[in-house]
């Protein structure tokens, strides 16, 4: 009997790793793609450098890690148990929390620990950047204000901020906590810088509104939080920069399924069923016509948090034109350029009516992202100082591909112009222009 049982297990075993090969050579049974970022592991060339070096084997193991018949069963089957009987996640980017509350481990780790989980305990340096950075933004809103532009500040709200009650207990050693959220708005105050805290908004909101502020299974603040957020932002900007635009009514909400971002932490979990109970809500919007009302040009500087607001208002009905600077890096709704590093910034700025540098809480630390160094450079100096400047400082640099050289001296001097620049480093606004302004006004 014990024989029969044997031989029983050894031919299902056989058949299960028959039914992986023919899945994995003809893939005769369609899966759901898994969700995530994934990267195509290089091929397993076997040669005799590869073999003793050790890579072939390295990457056949990572070609059969992703490349498996089944992979796509099997992995949310695995992660469903694990949900199902431990309530853990085998993704280490999600967090779990109470009553199945998701959270991004970053935005965790950013509650608990503030600057420490990226930047170390130097709190000093940590607050000499920061206060550098609300320097140049003074610096910048003073001289596009001589242009009839408007910068402004957007603070975000994060979700462990809001929902700290939800988040999961903290694994790390306590210690003291620095967030720029809580720093930047006395030092905006001070300076006088325009800014609208949406942290202490929605902080203020909790509990009091019939919509969900953030979504349970999400990161990012839910689809209809930011439509009504985006028109207090709106209404911020009529009143500071006594500038009228056009209004746009939000309907009640109605549940529907998830849009995205709404459950982008659950999608990569990967699981096999939903997590329930979860209703998410949304709103329809519609611009109010207004003959009085100004059409002006709109950019954006920021993080993710836009794509909700982008996704769920109707830009184009309240804006001439509007572009998006992904963590001014990546350009959106422009034909024109992909790239920040293709604009004409100085064109851009002067031409932008109203400028929103958009940052939650976690991405204060990297606040503008290079923007306001680079925008006060091309203000205050002419384009052939630069330009020479990125030259000089490429020929002291020992890298061999020029182009690769011209992008680092780029990157040197567009992060930290006041020590090329010493008249940048000033207190005071600086009085010298670039002399394009005037042409690019005068067109």
């Amino acid at each position: 009997m014990k024989n029969k049982l044997a031989y029983i297990l050894c031919l299902l075993t056989i058949g299960v790793f028959i039914m992986i090969y023919v899945q994995d050579r003809t893939h005769v049974f369609k899966f759901k793609k898994l969700n995530g970022v994934y990267y195509e592991p290089k091929d397993a060339k076997l040669t005799f450098n590869s073999f003793r070096s050790g890579s072939f084997q390295k990457n056949l193991e990572e070609n059969l890690r992703y490349n498996f018949g089944f992979r796509e069963f099997l992995i949310p089957l695995y992660n469903q148990y694990l949900w199902d009987f431990y309530h853990k996640s085998s993704n280490y980017t999600v967090k779990v929390g109470k009553d199945d509350w998701l959270f991004g481990w970053d935005d965790v780790a950013n509650y608990y620990q503030g600057a420490k989980y990226r930047y170390g305990d130097d709190k000093i340096a940590t607050k000499a950047h920061l206060d550098l950075e609300a320097k140049r933004m003074y610096k910048v809103q003073h001289i596009l204000d001589e242009y009839g532009v408007f910068i402004f500040v957007s603070l975000l709200p994060s979700k462990a901020f809001v929902f700290p009650e939800y988040l999961p207990k903290n694994s790390t050693p306590e210690r003291e906590s620095f967030h720029a959220i809580e720093y930047y708005p006395p030092l905006f105050d001070s300076l006088g810088i325009n800014y609208i805290n949406v942290q202490k908004i929605f902080e203020s909101l909790k509990g009091k509104v019939d919509y969900p502020l953030f979504p349970k299974t999400g990161t990012h603040w839910s689809h209809i939080a930011a439509v009504h957020a985006f028109d207090t932002i709106l209404r911020y900007v009529e009143h500071t920069n006594n500038r009228k635009l056009l209004h746009y009514t939000i309907s009640e909400k109605h549940a529907s399924e998830a849009k995205y971002p709404d459950a982008d932490l659950e999608s990569i979990l990967n699981l096999m069923r939903p997590i329930k109970p979860n209703t998410n809500y949304y709103a329809d919007v519609k611009v109010v016509p207004d003959s009085t009302a100004s059409y002006p040009t709109f950019l954006v500087i920021g993080d993710s948090f836009f794509w909700n607001i982008s996704g769920s208002v109707p830009l184009g009905n309240l804006f001439r034109r509007y572009q998006y600077w992904y963590y001014n890096s990546t350009v959106y709704f422009n034909d024109q350029h992909k790239h920040t590093s293709e604009v004409d910034y100085l064109n851009e700025i002067l031409n932008a009516r109203i400028i929103d540098l958009s940052y939650s809480p976690r991405q204060l630390y990297i606040f503008s992202n290079n923007f306001l160094p680079k925008a006060l450079l091309y203000l205050t100096h002419e384009d052939q100082e630069i330009d020479s400047t990125i030259n000089a400082l490429a020929t002291t640099l020992e890298i061999a591909s020029d182009e690769e050289r011209m992008k680092a001296a780029q990157d040197s001097l567009f992060s930290s112009p006041e020590i090329f620049f010493p008249d940048l480093a000033e207190d005071g606004i600086p009085t010298t222009r670039n002399s394009r302004i005037q042409t690019i006004l005068g067109n």
